[in-house]
């Protein structure tokens, strides 16, 4: 690769960008401006609201037993400021009318209670919904609080007993946090999340643009016919993102930084408090948050610029944005949620890892090895998506979209027979299946577990699949791969499942240390084996836990996913991408990994043997083996080689784990093996 090259393509696409000031003022400096105009005006707007709510007058109804009752619940409520009493003779109605804002209820007499010595029951009627309802009964409660306290003095009083008698402990909270930290967690709450969001934002439009943009215009083509290689090209594309991502972070950090500043300095003045922004050593702050945001803005601009190359127009790319916005503020939603802490279990987590140090930088927690640690993990995932967009780039027709997609209509005239589906239809019979699951399918296993997973897996995922393939006129047999397998393969496939039961069990063994299955979990999955007891319910069980998502899965996984992404992508990233789908498709961050794991290795057999069949054995005989495990049905001396007694604190032994590994290397090898001789006969009847 060619520097002065590369260097050429960043200064004209700099340049590009420079000279559409609408495009820049509206992603770079527009958002510097409504920082301070959103929280400063939107505050002061608040407070205004606020004192305005808490000069209104509030209307209050007194239901009590007596006339004269009223009139001593009157001077309980008579220091109120705008206060107006209602006398009302349906009070429930009028306060569901908007007439009363709150209403009081004495539930018993107070010559019979309250003065006799007792208990007076009272209930406060308010409408939640209604925000001077809510003032109104806030401002009742304040006030019956004082004639609470003023009644048990007297009480206490007049039978000469101290008040500190009834009140054996008094308990105070003080905070000995600094400001310092107190700021910094406050800004590591808001902060983070935004910058994700803004960063992303400043990464995805100039990316859209010297993609899908220059597609539109024509120009990519001109582009490709100078001397320059495509890694120039897309390096020099990536290199302008990621400096747009970065001056976009930046400018918002600082707009930010500076916006809390003047916004806790206005608080302060007007409350009389303390609540100067302040920071540890502000200095190393602002490096550890630039070795932070630094390799961020790489990975977004590697996966902005993947995702825009795959349109063909500027409006196209436009509508990646909200799922891709999405699937980057999930993890950023879920490092910020109560409780999360940056660990060494989730320093190398994308996203997720940048906001918890984030965080921890903003109070002072943050150590140079984290930083180091998330700059090093997040740099190289930025790598491995740039790799993917420079072999992106490689491709003609995703480069010129000549790539005919598949028809969007209800007639199935409209559909051309094809062998395989596009990759959009394959990832949306996907995308239909998991919300038939979600909405139907978990109604059907709650009701009855054992034949809702059996509904679920014919009624919503196989039927689906071979109606929609069959619709869209695509080829059933090339599809779903319905071919015979040779018996070399079978034995290879034998394998390769008793061999991954095994490999996954030691997985999730080591997975359940660093997150654990909730126990109701466990017991639900209990549940369907509970009719295990006769030959019967475990034939059902068997039926429905392993046969049923062998078949049904089979087809979703390794028939259309399988054929229709390979449409897009090449063999191995596509048998990668099957098995992340397959293990989403379970709906259980515990069983996640696991899973893929699973489906990695199935996906992998069906590829290279072209036989579904392939698949639908290694996964019968993984759900069968499992279940006959949880139920105790597999020989003794099997079970203890597999689960051993210490299994609970030492996990799988050394010998299963080497031993499985040998097999699935021997099954491997058995499929390959057959698979090359397949070929040298094939090339023997061609000669």
């Amino acid at each position: 690769m060619r520097i002065p090259i590369v260097a050429t393509i960043l200064r004209k696409e700099l340049l590009d960008t420079r000279r559409d000031k609408r495009t820049l003022f509206m992603m770079v400096v527009l958002p510097v401006l409504l920082y301070p105009a959103t929280l400063l005006i939107g505050t002061q707007a608040l407070l205004v609201r606020q004192q305005s709510l808490e000069a209104s007058p509030v209307r209050v109804c007194l239901a009590a037993a007596e006339p004269s009752d009223t009139e001593v619940m009157k001077s309980w409520v008579a220091d109120i400021k705008n206060v107006q009493i209602i006398n009302s003779p349906h009070p429930q109605e009028d306060l569901a009318g908007g007439g009363v804002d709150v209403v009081v209820v004495a539930r018993s007499g107070l010559l019979g209670s309250f003065n006799a010595g007792y208990t007076l029951p009272i209930d406060l009627l308010y409408d939640m919904t209604e925000f001077r309802s809510m003032e109104a009964v806030t401002r009742i409660e304040d006030a019956l609080d004082g004639v609470y306290r003023r009644e048990q003095t007297r009480r206490l009083e007049s039978a000469t007993i101290n008040k500190e008698f009834i009140n054996p402990l008094e308990v105070k909270r003080v905070d000995v946090a600094p400001r310092e930290k107190t700021s910094g967690t406050m800004l590591g709450l808001i902060m983070p999340a935004l910058m994700v969001v803004v960063m992303a934002l400043g990464a995805f439009y100039p990316a859209v643009d010297l993609t899908a943009g220059e597609k539109e215009r024509g120009t990519f083509e001109t582009l490709l016919s100078t001397p320059a290689t495509k890694m120039e090209i897309v390096t020099g594309k990536f290199l302008t993102v990621f400096l747009m991502a970065m001056l976009t972070a930046v400018l918002n950090l600082a707009s930010m930084g500076a916006t809390f500043y003047v916004f806790f300095a206005q608080i302060s003045s007007i409350n009389g408090g303390d609540f100067t922004l302040l920071l540890q050593n502000p200095a190393r702050v602002a490096v550890m948050v630039l070795l932070i945001i630094v390799p961020l803005a790489l990975l977004l601009s590697a996966v902005m610029m993947s995702v825009a190359v795959f349109a063909k127009s500027f409006r196209e790319a436009q509508n990646y944005l909200t799922p891709v916005l999405m699937l980057v503020l999930f993890p950023a939603m879920l490092a910020g949620s109560p409780g999360a802490q940056f660990s060494v279990s989730v320093q190398f987590v994308p996203i997720v890892n940048t906001v918890l140090l984030f965080k921890d930088a903003m109070t002072g927690k943050a150590t140079w090895e984290g930083v180091f640690a998330v700059f090093v993990s997040t740099a190289a995932f930025a790598m491995l998506a740039l790799v993917f967009a420079a072999r992106v780039f490689q491709r003609e027709d995703v480069i010129l979209s000549e790539e005919p997609g598949m028809p969007l209509s209800f007639w199935r005239r409209d559909y051309a027979p094809r062998p395989a589906p596009s990759a959009g239809f394959a990832l949306t019979l996907f995308a239909l299946v998991m919300l038939l699951i979600f909405y139907i399918g978990s109604w059907a296993q709650q009701r009855c577990p054992l034949w809702g997973l059996a509904l679920t897996e014919w009624g919503l995922v196989l039927l689906p699949v071979v109606a929609a393939l069959w619709y869209a006129r695509v080829n059933l047999r090339e599809t779903l791969r319905l071919r015979a397998f040779s018996p070399v393969q079978g034995v290879g496939a034998v394998v390769m499942a008793l061999s991954m039961l095994a490999l996954v069990m030691g997985f999730s063994a080591v997975h359940d240390q660093f997150l654990p299955i909730p126990d109701a979990m466990k017991e639900g999955f209990g549940t369907f084996l509970s009719g295990t007891d006769s030959w019967s319910g475990l034939a059902a069980v068997l039926l429905a836990m392993a046969l049923s998502p062998a078949i049904c899965e089979e087809a979703l996984f390794r028939g259309a996913l399988l054929s229709g992404l390979r449409q897009r992508m090449r063999p191995l990233t596509a048998v990668l991408a099957v098995a992340v789908l397959f293990g989403v498709f379970h709906l259980s961050i515990y069983r996640f990994a696991p899973t893929a794991l699973l489906g990695l290795a199935i996906t992998y057999a069906v590829w290279r043997t072209n036989s579904i069949w392939i698949g639908v054995i290694i996964h019968f005989i993984n759900n069968s083996l499992a279940i006959l495990l949880g139920t105790g049905k597999l020989p003794k001396g099997f079970t203890e080689f597999l689960i051993p007694a210490n299994w609970e604190t030492a996990g799988p032994s050394t010998a299963v784990i080497a031993v499985a590994f040998i097999g699935l290397l021997a099954g491997v090898a058995l499929i390959e093996a057959a698979r090359w001789g397949a070929g040298r006969k094939q090339a023997a009847a061609a000669a």
